[in-house]
């Protein structure tokens, strides 16, 4: 669908990215941005990634298209506000970092019969802001997709026509499915690099450690670079998730003392097994594969009543 009218709430890197994506795809577009935060959106509008400011009632008047892009932990509040004041057909969908939450949220907060679709892209920066804003940041990412029960088809097919136009491939998963996904691959690597700098930083020789740290330490916790902000609410919205990861990632380090202790062959062993489950991931990755034995990743409308659906599939093929 070609939107004449856009708002985005919350014009952060991932607000403003997709800002620039839709004008990119269609420069004639409005995007009207909307940000508690009065800097965010004279630098979104500075990189002209909207095309104005609005408060929210005005950003949300006639937008045939509502983005919520602000962090997971204002959502709620967000959702609040926007109730009474949502256009009656809009399409809304949010790009929160964890889903299970933010759809109940939508549930029971948004009024009866929105068209809403829970969304994650797969893609990002260290950059924060909208400074760091790319129109093509979705170019080749994998982009969750998760319909409430109620959401309407022609909704989804709309969610998923926009995906598709922005670069990025759909992929339809329950929510719960999601935020223990991304607790393993997003969220516990962030939490390792945050443990590691802030166990070495606060030792007494940091300064000597420091000096001699190169690209492998730089490499390792570049990720604390994110927004504090947006992973504090992670782990207080994926805290169950986030917690087992933990625990069994701290088994394994225990296992690998262990081995380095007792100066066991299979030391190398386990760096070996590492570097080949990486190269393969890799190689996977870099032909747009899923690993064997894994759900490939869909781009076609026709997964919609498939397996990925969930329990939001179920939902929808009981709709008339």
């Amino acid at each position: 669908m070609a939107y004449s009218r856009v708002a985005i709430l919350g014009t952060g890197l991932i607000g403003s990215s997709v800002g620039l994506a839709l004008k990119a795809a269609r420069p004639q577009t409005q995007v009207v941005g909307y940000d508690a935060s009065g800097d965010n959106l004279r630098r979104a509008q500075g990189v002209k990634a909207i095309d104005r400011r609005g408060s929210l009632r005005d950003a949300l008047a006639d937008a045939e298209l509502v983005v919520v892009s602000t962090p997971v932990g204002a959502m709620k509040a967000l959702f609040e506000e926007i109730a009474p004041i949502l256009p009656t057909q809009a399409l809304v969908m949010d790009t929160g970092s964890t889903k299970t939450q933010v759809l109940d949220w939508a549930a029971s907060l948004l009024p009866q019969g929105v068209r809403f679709v829970g969304g994650h892209p797969m893609a990002g920066k260290t950059e924060t802001g909208p400074d760091a804003a790319d129109a093509k940041l979705f170019q080749g990412a994998v982009w969750c997709l998760a319909p409430l029960p109620a959401t309407p088809r022609d909704a989804i097919d709309e969610a998923v026509a926009l995906v598709e136009s922005l670069g990025a491939s759909p992929y339809f998963v329950d929510p719960s499915e999601h935020d223990g996904l991304v607790a393993s691959v997003s969220h516990l690597p962030y939490v390792m690099s945050v443990a590691l700098i802030r166990h070495l930083g606060h030792e007494r020789s940091w300064r000597e450690t420091a000096s001699v740290a190169a690209g492998g330490f730089a490499y390792t916790t570049h990720l604390t670079d994110s927004d504090p902000q947006m992973f504090f609410d992670i782990s207080r919205t994926n805290r169950d998730n986030l917690i087992r990861r933990l625990d069994l990632y701290i088994n394994e380090l225990e296992s690998l003392r262990e081995l380095i202790r007792t100066d066991s062959p299979d030391v190398k062993s386990a760096f070996e097994e590492a570097r080949q489950l990486h190269q393969d991931w890799l190689a996977g990755r870099a032909q747009g594969q899923a690993a064997e034995g894994d759900n490939p990743l869909p781009t076609t409308r026709s997964m919609l009543t498939g397996s990925l659906f969930g329990r939001f599939g179920r939902a929808d093929r009981d709709r008339p």
